[in-house]
This record gives structure tokens, C-alpha cells and sequence, in this order.
């Protein structure tokens, strides 16, 4: 036959076994404490909150709920987040202000005519109207002049045919 409930009780085990519970719960409740007051240091820069997240911890258990159910919705780190965020999509990208080169891979500003590193060349001047010309270009856009290509021995006018 097992023993009665308050026989167990009256035994050295059961009075350990009672200070044990307890002792967990009261850790557990200081636990939750401690964790409510960093949560709203979290949320909120005011003080405030902090002594009310661990004033309304006066309450067992109770005052955790009434905290969760109380506290602010995001943690400052979100609200910046959400902010950077905002402002990214309000403002729209950034412009391009440099790129890399096509042989060496460094930066360069994008109306480099030259790599100062590699030495490649990106553009050349039209001998007509003087203003720069992709290298890939066989006739000026500005003034229709006609343009050598590099490397064919050109006199600096292509024939036209």
C-alpha cells in the first residue's frame, strides 16, 4: 500500500524534494525577471520600462504575461532595420560612380578614358570635333567624321567605298 500524501510529506525526502521544487520555481521566477528587464532595455531606450518590466514581476508569473502582453511589438535593432529599410526603397539605388576594368579588375571612375593601373585604353578623340570616342566606334556621333581603326595602318579617314 502506498503511503498517504501528508505521510510523504512528514519524510525527509518528501521535505527535500519540496524545498527543491520550491527553490527551481523561485530561480525559474528570477530567471524570468531577468530576462523581462533585458527585453525591455531591448524595446524601449526608457527607463521606464525596465522598472515597469520588473515591477509587474512582482507577481509571479502573472506579471510576465501582462509584460508580454504590454511590451513594444519590435526590438530596437528591428525598428532600425525596418528604418535603413525604408529609406533604401524611399530613396531608390545610388549612382555609379565607378567600375571595374575590364583587364585588371580594379575600380575606376566610370569617364576614365585610360586604366591608370593596366594602362588599357577605352576611348580615343575624334580628330574632327576632338571629343572622346569609344574605341569600338567607326564614325564620329557628333560630328560624322569617319574614324580610323587602330592597327589597320589607316591615314586617319577610311576610305569610303
Amino acid at each position: 500500500m502506498s503511503p498517504a500524501p501528508a505521510a510523504l510529506l512528514d519524510s525527509v525526502a518528501g521535505t527535500l524534494m519540496v524545498v527543491v521544487v520550491v527553490l527551481f520555481l523561485a530561480f525559474f521566477w528570477v530567471a524570468l525577471a531577468f530576462w523581462a528587464v533585458r527585453d525591455a532595455r531591448r524595446r524601449s531606450e526608457s527607463p521606464l520600462l525596465a522598472v515597469f518590466a520588473a515591477a509587474v514581476n512582482v507577481l509571479p508569473y502573472l506579471g510576465l504575461l501582462l509584460y508580454l502582453v504590454l511590451r513594444p511589438p519590435r526590438t530596437l535593432d528591428e525598428e532600425r532595420a525596418l528604418l535603413l529599410e525604408e529609406q533604401a526603397l524611399t530613396e531608390g539605388p545610388a549612382e555609379v560612380v565607378s567600375r571595374p576594368c575590364p583587364t585588371c579588375g580594379r575600380e575606376i571612375e566610370l569617364d576614365f578614358v585610360i586604366c591608370p593601373y593596366c594602362r588599357t585604353q577605352f576611348a580615343r578623340r575624334c580628330r574632327g570635333c576632338q571629343r572622346w570616342l569609344r574605341l569600338g566606334w567607326r564614325v564620329c556621333p557628333y560630328c560624322a567624321e569617319e574614324v580610323a581603326t587602330p592597327g589597320r595602318g589607316g591615314s586617319g579617314q577610311a576610305a569610303s567605298s
